[in-house]
């Protein structure tokens, strides 16, 4: 094994290991979805909605690990696979860096020490930070072998069901390939995961709205653009637990067939929900947009030139970027879905823009500054980071402060793109791809 991939991985270990030890796992709300993942971990589909039903392998290997170790699958053994993969994440990610850098591939590891990645390792009953990891597994084996990463493929989607959208951008990207045999391998697995799934939502509860999955998924579009991108927040009768009373309230037509929403109404307008949906976009991955950004804004992303798993990382991370604040009331968990476009495209973008080790540690810095600034102001404000709940929640004062931060920090991000803008031409065809090992 090369000595840059042991430091790599060393690296990755220590990074990864210190964040484990640093923020120790703690619940902080909402977490009730968390009682239907030990429900499945426990086998006991009785009290489960259909929603989270077929979300089984994360559950099924707390399950594996407490019989291991012979005892229930309770929060010590969820804070346990948690803590795993945060430093398989890590890891994971050093092995593909190494495969794919030739020089200082571990410098690249710093940008994934985000607070996104904090925040879904410290409430361990969700599956997200486990699909991360083992989203990182699928593109280091589609980087190396795309067929190995077909297993993995299945994993995924028996990990979450929105991974419809990563077969769908995989079938995609292979007919624009005219990879004929490998598409029709994804949409087998794909075809396989959704009648897995399908047959476990079976088992489950129907979600207290009582409509299909389908509908339930189309009308929450509508509801959270609403509510984080607009501020509008809007309430239905089968929502009334969660959503503050209503202003006003209409009855919902009776030939809508919704189910068991009879009712709509409107609760106010928080202008605080898309300013903090802004700071969210500008900070989840540090200044790494803006390496996006410019080689979108240059016309230096064409898909039929990236290497396969490059244009796959860009599309699918891509969509998963806009589709953050539209799939639930908590963009923060949702964002991290979108990680492949920048800790792997944005990250093969930076290798390309300068070999420098001086001025790629200066973009490191300035990434994690804007990663976490909403973090440390939050720390100014005099709450610790370590209390439970998110680390990046601060008030609309420092919401407000962040932004100010943020866009000093991506100014000085642009700075020092700007002498080296030729780094968009790193997109090259799959020949010269063969000759230099990059994204």
């Amino acid at each position: 094994m090369q000595r840059t991939t042991l430091i790599t991985i060393g690296v990755a270990l220590l990074i990864g290991t210190g964040l484990a030890i640093a923020f120790c796992p703690t619940l902080y709300p909402p977490h009730f979805e968390g009682r239907d993942y030990v429900a499945i971990a426990n086998f006991d589909y009785a009290h489960v909605y259909s929603y989270y039903g077929a979300r089984v392998l994360h559950p099924l290997i707390v399950r594996a690990v407490a019989s291991i170790a012979q005892r229930p699958a309770d929060a010590y053994v969820f804070r346990f696979v948690s803590v795993a993969s945060l430093i398989a994440l890590f890891l994971l990610l050093g092995l593909y860096y190494a495969s794919e850098f030739p020089w200082t591939p571990w410098l690249f590891l710093p940008l994934v020490a985000t607070a996104t990645v904090v925040d879904e390792y410290r409430n361990y009953y969700w599956h997200d930070l486990f699909y991360a990891a083992l989203c990182a597994l699928f593109f280091l084996a589609l980087r190396m072998n795309r067929w190995v990463s077909l297993p993995i493929l299945l994993m995924l989607y028996m990990t979450r069901e929105s991974t419809i959208l990563l077969v769908a951008v995989l079938v995609l990207v292979a007919m624009l390939r005219r990879q004929w045999g490998f598409l029709v391998s994804v949409l087998l697995v794909g075809m396989a995961g959704m009648k897995a799934t399908s047959m476990l939502m079976a088992r489950a509860m129907p979600n207290h709205h009582g409509v299909s999955m389908l509908t339930l998924d189309v009308l929450k579009v509508p509801f959270n653009f609403a509510l984080n991108i607009c501020g509008l927040e809007f309430w239905t009768n089968t929502n009334a637990a969660t959503l503050d009373p209503p202003r006003w309230v209409a009855d919902v037509p009776s030939w809508l067939h919704l189910g068991n929403i009879r009712q709509v109404g409107y609760c106010g307008f928080h202008g605080v929900r898309p300013l903090g949906m802004l700071v969210l976009m500008c900070s989840a991955f540090g200044t790494l947009p803006a390496l996006v950004i410019r080689a979108v804004t240059r016309g230096g992303v064409r898909l039929h030139n990236q290497r396969f798993d490059c244009a796959v990382a860009f599309v699918y991370g891509g969509i998963m970027f806009v589709l953050a604040p539209l799939v639930g009331s908590i963009p923060s968990r949702y964002i991290l879905y979108s990680w492949p476009m920048f800790w792997i495209f944005a990250v093969g973008l930076m290798n390309a823009t300068t070999a420098d080790t001086r001025r790629r540690i200066e973009f490191v810095l300035l990434s994690l500054a804007a990663s976490w600034a909403p973090a440390f102001i939050r720390v100014f404000s005099g709450t610790k980071l370590t209390d439970s709940e998110s680390v990046s929640v601060v008030s609309s004062g420092g919401l407000m402060v962040s932004l100010v931060v943020l866009l000093a920090i991506y100014i000085g991000a642009w700075y020092w793109l700007t002498p080296s803008g030729r780094a968009v031409g790193l997109l090259q065809s799959e020949d010269q791809l063969s000759r230099r090992p990059r994204c």
